[in-house]
């Protein structure tokens, strides 16, 4: 990613991710509904955000600490034909709550995890790249209505030692409650409504108001609400076709550096004739923002916001390699009005190899 003009300081980063993980299917071992993973993630590259376009919202998924780290590790098991189940052990929240379909095409880290739920807590939410201990489980209504719930350790990793793999239990750390429910309409539009909350108390973002009264601890917890799917279809196949959706965030400004949030999009899937598998997508995220000092003004007054608009195309030129071109300008980075508007352009290289592909190859699978 390069930082073009604008920004708190010029300058680029090359940021890799890979990931090696191993699934079991226990329906091939006579133990059907039975399912289970494991994987590690690497991460590295440095800071784009924090040390060139100072934004908060995070132009790039995939920034992080570099480090090696367990990334899941869990078992699930369903029942009555998926009807319900649970998952345990080392767990991503954002595969199963909060799951932006349409929207995972972009880079910007608020088109995956709402960022008013992925900047919440003590060191985030059990999100890349860092998990926490859960247990969740579903349970479908009927064939279209899906009903999810989960408790996740309060803390992912440590605060302290963000390169470090640690799981961390204790009273002060507390714990995340989160549920949603989805419905699915027949003609594929998908309507997702959720709420979550920490147990444990959080320190307001200034320690009094501007009246000079401190304000207390107090909890942390917001809603969300989600709406996406195709809006055209076309081509002989059906596979072409133009899809949108709309995301809605709230937290409690109080404790929240991110309050507030609304993102939206499109994305055109098979844009050129003999490209059907490609993508192209505009995307905006709005986040309200904290002011890190409290100004002697009316508390309406006392968050300004980010705003970030995106545009990618992804050519997938093989079955195992995907080309993105990316360009973003994120307007009042950090929702600071000093800052000025800030124009990012980069490439993406997705490579992804799996059993299934050694052997459509002809090679031996490692």
């Amino acid at each position: 990613m390069n930082l073009v003009t604008g920004g708190v300081h010029p300058g680029s980063k090359i940021l890799t991710k890979a990931a090696v993980s191993a699934s079991y299917d226990g329906s091939s071992d006579g133990h059907e509904g039975l399912t289970a993973l494991a994987s590690v993630q690497f991460a590295g590259g440095g800071h784009i955000s924090a040390a060139n376009v100072g934004d908060v919202q995070g132009i790039d998924n995939i920034e992080a600490y570099t480090a090696l780290r367990i990334y899941e590790v869990w078992v699930a098991h369903q029942y009555a034909g998926g009807k319900f189940g649970w998952k345990a052990g080392l767990t991503d929240l954002n595969a199963d709550f909060d799951t932006q379909q349409v929207a995972s095409l972009f880079l910007n880290s608020s088109d995956g995890t709402g960022p008013e739920l992925g900047h919440s807590g003590f060191n985030g939410p059990s999100v890349f790249p860092t998990t926490a201990l859960a247990i969740s489980g579903f349970a479908r209504v009927g064939q279209s209505l899906v009903i999810r719930a989960g408790l996740f350790d309060g803390t992912a990793g440590s605060p302290y030692h963000p390169g470090a793999f640690a799981i961390r239990l204790s009273d002060q750390d507390g714990a995340l409650f989160i549920a949603q429910a989805e419905k699915t309409l027949p003609n594929g539009i998908r309507f997702v409504a959720g709420a979550w909350t920490y147990t444990s108390l959080f320190g307001a973002q200034h320690s009094s108001d501007a009246a000079g009264n401190p304000i207390p601890n107090q909890l942390e917890r917001g809603a969300f609400g989600l709406v996406e799917g195709t809006l055209t279809h076309s081509g002989d196949d059906g596979e072409r076709g133009l899809s949108a959706w709309v995301r809605l965030g709230t937290g409690d400004p109080v404790v929240q550096r991110i309050s507030g949030y609304i993102g939206a999009g499109f994305v055109y899937t098979g844009p050129l004739a003999k490209r059907a598998g490609d993508q192209v997508g505009l995307s905006i995220n709005h986040a309200v923002v904290a002011q890190p000092v409290l100004l002697p003004i009316p508390a309406a007054y006392q968050h300004s916001a980010e705003t970030a608009f995106e545009l990618t195309y992804k050519y997938n030129a093989k079955e195992w390699l995907a080309i993105q071109p990316d360009a973003q300008m994120v307007v009042h980075p950090n929702g600071d009005p000093t800052i000025p508007t800030a124009f990012v352009v980069g490439m993406r290289l997705s490579i992804t190899l799996t059993r299934s592909l050694f052997g459509k190859l002809g090679v031996k699978a490692p």
